[in-house]
């Protein structure tokens, strides 16, 4: 991803979708403006590493791309807790039950 960023036109704003297991109720929704702020180099260096393999991460998404280059200065995100991270089709009961305030969250990220 970091490669196709750098390859674009810029963009002003990036908003970043994302259901996150951090141990919140499920179906927990927060918005954010990420701030930036990179680990020390040897933590980026294992976060590649974990993206060359095939872990996809939210956490490394951000680290990588920051650390390499194409993010705007402005990104948003929206996290959802999910109910379970086993794979497959459709929603949880908890997360479909919040589908709107997702939607909204999204949109009203593209706010200044």
């Amino acid at each position: 991803m970091s490669h196709n960023l750098r390859d674009r036109p810029p963009y002003d704003r990036l908003v970043l979708v994302a259901a996150v297991g951090r141990g919140r109720e499920p179906g927990t929704v927060e918005r954010y403006r990420w701030d930036g702020a990179l680990p020390l180099p040897d933590e980026i260096q294992e976060r590649v590493g974990e993206a060359v393999t095939g872990v996809i991460s939210l956490d490394n998404l951000l680290v990588v791309c920051g650390a390499f280059g194409g993010l705007p200065d402005d990104v948003r995100v929206v996290e959802v807790e999910p109910a379970d991270e086993n794979w497959g089709e459709g929603f949880s009961e908890a997360v479909r039950r919040r589908l709107p305030e997702i939607v909204e969250a999204v949109w009203t990220s593209t706010e200044p």
